[in-house]
């Protein structure tokens, strides 16, 4: 159920909060960002979902699904990096320079910590054999 909510919901509020930061300080236009965020959302829901089967140790389903939610769960750093690159990208192509420098600074380390915690350090426990003694005994 975390997973679910974490890849089907948090990350896609997460990466709507930061497009709208972006268009509010950046002044790139909507439909490019919304583009950037389509493709985000797209890859964030596709290896979420499916990666949800590297939890499936004890409720009976087929051994493939571990393997297959491990390949998926893998990945879901591929979304992150997108974020932080779309991030950037948008900053570096604004028309305007806004005067909260913190709302920018926000906007990029967003998208650069949401890729070092949840991305990279979400892959160091993902795949199904290393996932079994983290956290898919609860140790």
């Amino acid at each position: 159920v975390v997973h679910l909510w974490v890849e089907g919901v948090w990350e896609l509020i997460m990466a709507a909060i930061l497009a709208f930061v972006l268009i509010k300080v950046t002044g790139v236009d909507r439909e490019v960002i919304e583009k950037w965020l389509y493709v985000i959302i797209t890859l964030a829901l596709v290896t979420g979902l499916i990666g949800t089967g590297h939890h499936y140790f004890w409720i009976g389903t087929p051994e493939y699904w571990q393997w297959l939610g491990s390949v998926f769960s893998a990945l879901e750093p591929i979304p992150f990096f997108a974020m932080t690159v779309f991030a950037f990208n948008m900053v570096n192509r604004r028309r305007r320079e806004h005067p909260n420098k913190a709302a920018v600074l926000w906007a990029l380390g967003t998208g650069v910590m949401a890729f070092l915690g949840a991305g990279v350090w979400g892959f160091l426990h993902t795949l199904a054999p290393v996932n079994f003694y983290t956290h898919g005994s609860q140790i």
